[in-house]
């Protein structure tokens, strides 16, 4: 029998090579043949197949023990046939009076959730086994004390349940198969997942082969895993997913982690005849490339290395390892990238590690909130969901997720969206909606407690105006910490990364062929989750001049969106420069600038002015580059007036106001400029009372050519953009 290799659940069904008589049902099979067959389901713990000939055993052979006891066995580990195993073992215990069968049955009642009987079993079992010296008593003795352990946790989280709202994530990602091992993105747009089953690349194989075998018999169970992904939809359905061909072979692939930003993946790799490795794949454009094996501070020879994470900032990876010279079991490990690669793994150490298995990592992009799954800790019987919180350089006590999230069989490989507001996690439970042995759930809420702080920034690096693949180096400007460097997608120039609260960072975007550009990024005053939407439009050398003198109608572009934490008096103001010196980099708000008829705005020439304050909550933290959040702005407050604010059209800002040329503007009223603290001159035209007249002003200016004129405000001097002015209620009303 070949060992399996695999790194998550070790009682994982359905993957194990087993011996099988190829060709024949179990009505014809002899009394042998059927429990050489039951028997090695049972050794390779595929507990659901081992069930249902053990239960055809006992139902033809009533008066052979071992049948009904091996039944037994399969029902504790078979979760919709737990109850079964109760009733089997209660029989069992009452009639032989074994200590063996007591031990079953304190299981029995541990898996049903009848912990109070299960401890009296188990310590009734402890006391007359208590003077043995048989290596098997002690070893049935240590399991006993566990269990204990297990059956005290549950009900001190019994009577401490947690709320949470947890469901099968259903089709088309679940089904008949087996999906385990989700892995997402950090905005949760994609999500990644292990799959086998009958779409496995390896197929199906004999049970075992002999010299007159037929090598292609139907009869065998599915080889490998193979890497599948899905994408989220606006309404939170999934879309069909599909096999990522590059990395999946005949072998055991499976994604393990991923970085927040999606351009780099993390993958298991076994042949079978190994242990199994920790691989890297690199996301090229829109394929992913050839996973390669991380060095030998990461994977071992010998032993299993087979789950990750890696940090938000890159710097370093969290991972399990079976080596040598842990706590005992799976233990759980860092490495830090020094120059370019990873370095020594270093043990989590004791508040992690247990005596038992703690493995499946995942390391929040706040860098300090770690989740993982152990069979220790407060665990309720098998893996549980931990997490702990890193305080001072040093990890906080682990604490469980909670029932109902955890249960007494085997939950799993927990990642949560950067928000914090919903997890993933993937169960062999009873219930809840189950397709398969092994499917995948989400929870909500995702965590505990208070809410990770972060400031997810995501958006696209364009070259020319087309979207291209750049270098994002952050630096943490307080420490002249270097974080990342994070990359733009090649095809789609799309990027993400995530920054913790507390300081101001420095970003520098640059790709080869095009000037770069800097910004200094202010999120100082974080105090809650926040989504940054934000573009950067990099030139090749003298195609931006070319553009303010006039060569193109793409002029300048518009200014980036609030910052949700500020105040009004403390707006971000992000002062950017670019390479040459030309102008500021701000966030291209696409809004409606190909609309040019009033009524496709909203507006209406004798739309009148109201002084009554529109509710913002629809828009608030939501990015104007959405048409269609632009044009709700213009249906709810295009007609708000008040004697504080001034609508005024902005059609440039530069570092040198000499570089400012609009002569084909000049019919369409005067222009004022203002030269701001930042040293950016700021050109704007009219003035109006109401957003919508604003807005009919822009579109004449679209018409002139300048089709990336926008719309600021000022009250009393004070210059705001149109999302800081949503984040304060266009200071209409007492901010809470």
């Amino acid at each position: 029998m070949i060992k399996k290799s695999c790194f998550y659940l070790v009682l994982l069904l359905s993957f194990f090579n087993v011996y099988k008589a190829v060709g024949q049902q179990d009505n014809f099979k002899t009394k042998a043949a059927l429990e050489t067959e039951a028997y090695t389901y049972l050794n390779s713990a595929d507990y659901v197949t081992a069930y249902g000939l053990f239960d055809k055993l006992h139902a033809k052979y009533p008066n052979e023990r071992d049948y009904k006891e091996k039944l037994g066995l399969c029902c504790i580990y078979y979760p919709e046939k737990k109850v079964r195993a109760l009733e089997i073992f209660l029989e069992m215990s009452a009639k032989y009076k074994s200590p063996y069968y007591d031990y079953f049955l304190g299981k029995a009642y541990q898996v049903n959730y009848k912990f109070d009987e299960a401890i009296a079993v188990l310590e009734a079992l402890i006391t007359k086994l208590s003077s043995s010296k048989k290596k098997e008593d002690l070893a049935m003795v240590e399991d006993a004390q566990q269990g204990i352990n297990n059956c005290k946790n549950g009900k001190n989280l019994t009577l401490n349940k947690v709320f949470a709202d947890i469901k099968n994530i259903g089709a088309p990602i679940n089904t008949s198969g087996l999906e385990y091992v989700p892995v997402i993105t950090a905005d949760e747009s994609l999500i990644y997942f292990t799959y086998s089953g009958e779409k496995s690349v390896g197929g199906k194989q004999a049970y075992y082969v002999t010299p007159d075998a037929d090598a292609g018999a139907t009869d065998g169970y599915f080889y490998g895993e193979d890497v599948y992904y899905s994408s989220r939809n606006a309404d939170g359905t999934y879309s069909e997913p599909k096999p990522i061909e590059s990395i999946n072979t005949k072998g055991q692939e499976a994604a393990i982690g991923i970085s927040p930003d999606g351009q780099t993946m993390f993958i298991f790799n076994s042949s079978g005849s190994d242990s199994g490795d920790i691989f890297v794949s690199k996301l090229n454009g829109v394929n992913w490339e050839k996973p390669v094996r991380l060095n030998s501070n990461i994977n071992t020879d010998g032993y299993w290395e087979g789950s990750c994470s890696i940090s938000g900032d890159g710097r370093y990876l969290y991972f399990a390892s079976e080596r040598q010279g842990g706590a005992g079991g799976r233990d759980l490990y860092v490495s830090e990238l020094v120059n370019g690669d990873w370095g020594v793994a270093t043990n989590l150490g004791s508040n992690i590690n247990t005596k038992l298995d703690d493995d499946a990592p995942f390391i929040h992009p706040d860098g300090i909130t770690l989740f993982f799954s152990s069979k220790g800790h407060l665990s309720i019987g098998g893996y549980d969901i931990m997490f702990s919180v890193k305080r001072d350089n040093a990890w906080t006590e682990p604490k469980s997720m909670g029932i109902p999230l955890n249960t007494t069989e085997d939950d799993n490989y927990y990642v949560i969206n950067s928000k914090g507001d919903r997890g993933f996690f993937s169960s062999n439970r009873a219930g809840s909606g189950g397709l398969g042995n092994f499917d995948i759930y989400s929870v909500t809420p995702g965590i505990l407690g208070e809410k990770p702080i972060i400031a997810l920034i995501k958006g696209v690096v364009y070259g020319n105006d087309k979207p291209v693949e750049a270098k994002i180096e952050v630096v943490k400007t307080a420490l002249s910490l270097n974080i990342g460097p994070y990359y733009s997608n090649q095809a789609s120039g799309k990027f993400l990364f995530a920054l913790s609260p507390g300081s101001i960072y420095h970003v520098k975007v640059s790709a080869e062929g095009y000037d770069s550009v800097e910004e200094d990024l202010d999120i100082g005053a974080l105090n809650s989750y926040m989504e940054k939407n934000k573009d950067f439009y990099l030139y090749s050398p003298g195609m931006a001049k070319n553009k303010s003198e006039g060569n193109t109608t793409d002029t300048t572009k518009k200014e980036n969106t609030a910052d949700q934490t500020k105040s009004p008096e403390q707006i971000l103001k992000e002062n950017t420069k670019t390479k040459g010196g030309l102008k500021e980099q701000t966030t291209k708000i696409e809004g409606a600038s190909g609309v040019n008829k009033d009524e496709e705005t909203g507006a209406a020439s004798d739309s009148p002015c109201t002084e009554t304050l529109p509710d913002f909550t629809p828009l608030k933290g939501k990015s104007l580059n959405s048409k269609d959040q632009y044009n709700l702005l213009l249906k709810i407050a295009g007609n708000y007036c008040s004697q504080n604010l001034v609508f005024k059209v902005q059609i440039g800002a530069y570092k040198s106001s000499d570089n400012f040329k609009s002569t084909n503007l000049n019919t369409l009223g005067k222009i004022e400029s203002q030269t701001d603290p930042d040293g950016l001159t700021r050109f704007t035209q009219k003035q109006f009372k109401t957003l919508k007249e604003a807005e009919r002003h822009r579109q004449k200016l679209i018409g002139k050519g300048n089709k990336d004129a926008w719309i600021v405000v000022f009250s009393d001097g004070k210059r705001y953009t149109l999302e800081d002015l949503i984040m304060v209620d266009f200071l209409g009303k007492t901010v809470n």
